[in-house]
């Protein structure tokens, strides 16, 4: 609303994590949105600053126009950077893991569930009734994925052994 009214001005936007409370369509349109209710065929300059930690809006975006914020530990120095990869496009995965250092895809209370099934299959147990319950209790993630995928690689090759 607030870029519509001001659409005809030379404006600075400040906005902080504007897209909190969306849902997660809302968030992947919010730069397209604004985008829209940006232009001006006049020419006049409206400038935006969006602190965010939404991999869709960074998905929208391109790297100049993404700045990473990272605090040194020892000595609390900030360090502005942009990202080391083309952003505008990215996947959500992508974005998630090399911008803010999170390798897993998945909540924390199945990460646990997960992990108790890694092991089961790392104490040996290559059975159906394992990848049944995975199957059971685990949505489609690319760690179930890979997990189902090195137990039927063991089994595998434990019946190549059993062959040879």
């Amino acid at each position: 609303g607030l870029c519509l009214l001001f659409r005809g001005t030379n404006s600075l936007f400040l906005l902080d994590e504007p897209e909190t409370h969306f849902n997660p369509d809302w968030r992947a349109n919010f730069i397209s949105r604004l985008r829209e209710s940006l232009i001006d065929p006049d020419g006049v300059s409206q400038e935006m600053l969006i602190t965010t930690h939404s991999p869709f809006l960074i998905s929208d975006s391109t790297p100049d126009k993404v700045l990473l914020f990272d605090r040194d530990p020892g000595d609390g120095k900030v360090q502005i950077t942009h990202p080391d990869y083309n952003t505008l496009g990215a996947s959500i995965n992508k974005i998630t893991m090399s911008t803010f250092d999170k390798r897993e895809t998945i909540g924390g209370r199945a990460q646990a569930v997960l992990e108790s099934f890694r092991t089961r299959f790392e104490q040996g147990d290559v059975s159906d009734e394992l990848i049944d319950d995975i199957h059971r209790e685990l949505g489609d993630s690319v760690e179930k994925i890979l997990l189902v995928k090195a137990i039927l690689n063991q089994r595998d090759q434990g019946d190549g052994e059993a062959q040879g």
